[in-house]
This record gives C-alpha cells, structure tokens and sequence, in this order.
C-alpha cells in the first residue's frame, strides 16, 4: 500500500476522474488515517440545504412570473466572457500564428541553411571520361553549400 502522502499527491497530480477514483479504491478506501480525515455523515448533511430549510414562498414565485414576462418582448442577452478566457484564446491564437509564420519563413530551407531550390540543382551524370583518347579516372567533388561540382579527370595508370 502507498502511504498517505504519496497518495495524496497523485490524487493532485492528475485530475482525471477514473485516476482519481482508482486511487480512492486501492487507498483511500482501505487507510485508517486517510478515513478518519473524512467527514463523517451529520457532518456531511450540514453542507445540503435541507428540505425544512427551503421555504419558496409567495415571493419565489412572482419573481419567476416576472422574469418569464420580461422574457417575452426582450432580446436575449450575450454571455459575456471571463477575462480569463479572452486571455487564453488570445494565446492560442498567438501560438498558432507564430507556428503558421515559423513554418511559412523555414519550409524552403534545409537545415544546413541552404535553400531547398538552390540544391536542387540540374542533374549531373559522367557516364566515361577519356584523356589523349584512353579512359580516365574522374573524381566529383562539390563543395558543401555551394553549387559548383568539380570534375578532375586523369589518365589511369
């Protein structure tokens, strides 16, 4: 069994209503200490407006009939949004134009800083290379970033 501290900071860790309903099974369920933390039933009833305590009344009621009479002519309101919420979807949409920008600026380039279209140049093909009418040993070489290639051809020995 995993101690009640433990516990405790997995049940925070991760809201999520099936975890935390395993964790109230394997040990809330079963540690003495952690039971006795709980409130007890009469403690309990005392957070629920009790029935006896609910008097709707006269007034209860005529405010209802108000309300559903103004209803009928009145448009309905907007909700209005938190602060908060206008503030995360101002984020949202800030992360989402810096991807769409960081994209749009990188996507023709590699990652050795070369453009894509620059390296894609025409094709280069040496099928046979002759010196003084013999066949010759040709060596290819291009530079890194660069799109010269360099063909050094010499007799074979």
């Amino acid at each position: 069994m995993i101690s009640c501290n433990a516990a405790d900071f997995l049940y925070r860790l991760l809201p999520v209503k099936p975890w935390r309903g395993f964790l109230i099974r394997v040990h809330f369920d079963r540690c003495p200490h952690c039971q006795k933390q709980l409130a007890g039933a009469a403690e309990a009833r005392t957070l629920f407006v009790q029935e006896a305590d609910f008097r709707p009344g006269v007034a209860l009621w005529q405010g209802i009939a108000g309300s559903l009479a103004e209803e009928d002519g009145a448009t309905p309101e907007k909700p209005v949004l938190a602060a908060g919420s206008r503030i995360w979807r101002w984020a949202a949409a800030g992360i989402i134009v810096a991807f769409m920008v960081g994209y749009w600026a990188w996507k023709d380039n590699r990652p050795d800083g070369v453009p894509v279209a620059a390296s894609a140049s025409a094709r280069f093909e040496l099928e046979y290379v002759r010196v003084g009418g013999q066949p010759a040993d040709a060596y290819v070489y291009q530079p890194q970033g660069s799109d010269m290639i360099i063909v050094w051809a010499g007799k074979a020995n």
